[in-house]
């Protein structure tokens, strides 16, 4: 048996006049960034190009707020897409599934109102988080059958369900169908970490046999990677 790290980094909402700093923070070969870095792309690019001179490999699902000052949800995926494609050591989990050691990596934006982004419109959004939610389940089914896949990670810069807000949740969110529903396919339980992002408080908990848990700045405390231990 061998652990398998992973640094989580989620919701650092920078603007473009921000600075981001990890060096000597890094406690893992890998990391996985979790959505909301920035709604300006050349500050994701230069955050996503400083960690991959700490990890090895550089794990990214965008958040709701990357797409603040996109055209549409298309353009904006191909810019961001651009973006990745530039940066050897950066993965994009964006219709893509990444395998490190035995664990498959899958991640979807998930599209929660939660976010607040009023510059993509409504029914745009839900279409975007239905399709998030089909593919998500769609490849949970396939890793049931890899048999090389011994564990699965979701990353979601959505909060996948609503007790994850303890009280807290927005009204917003009650319509909509949580991304916890796509467990139904785990037929293997493979699934036993979800790592996400949006809600601003930290959480990690285990439900049901599997971990949830983020990793959001605080303004009271220095910000620290948080280290997820995967046992294969």
């Amino acid at each position: 048996m061998q652990d398998i790290g992973f640094d989580i980094i989620s919701d650092l909402n920078l603007s473009s006049n921000d600075s981001f700093n990890w060096k000597n923070k890094a406690t893992s070969l890998y990391c996985i960034v979790a959505g909301n870095v920035s709604a300006d792309l050349n500050t994701v690019l230069q955050v996503l190009a400083h960690l991959t001179t700490l990890y090895q490999g550089v794990f990214y699902v965008p958040g709701v707020l990357e797409y603040q000052t996109g055209e549409n949800i298309i353009t904006r995926n191909e810019e961001i897409m651009a973006i990745c494609t530039r940066i050897p050591k950066v993965v994009l989990l964006h219709q893509q599934v990444i395998t490190v050691d035995g664990i498959a990596i899958v991640g979807v934006n998930g599209w929660s109102d939660a976010g607040g982004v009023d510059s993509v419109d409504e029914m745009v959004r839900t279409a975007a988080r239905y399709e998030d939610q089909r593919y998500l389940r769609s490849t949970i089914e396939k890793l049931q059958r890899h048999l090389d896949v011994k564990k699965v990670i979701v990353v979601s810069s959505a909060v996948p369900k609503e007790d994850l807000y303890f009280g807290e949740e927005p009204v917003i969110v009650y319509d909509q169908i949580p991304l916890c529903n796509v467990l139904a396919a785990d037929t293997e339980h493979k699934i036993k970490h979800w790592v996400f992002g949006t809600y601003d408080k930290l959480v990690d908990t285990e439900i049901n046999g599997i971990q949830y848990l983020n990793n959001p700045p605080s303004r009271k405390s220095p910000y620290w990677a948080k280290r997820l231990t995967v046992s294969i």
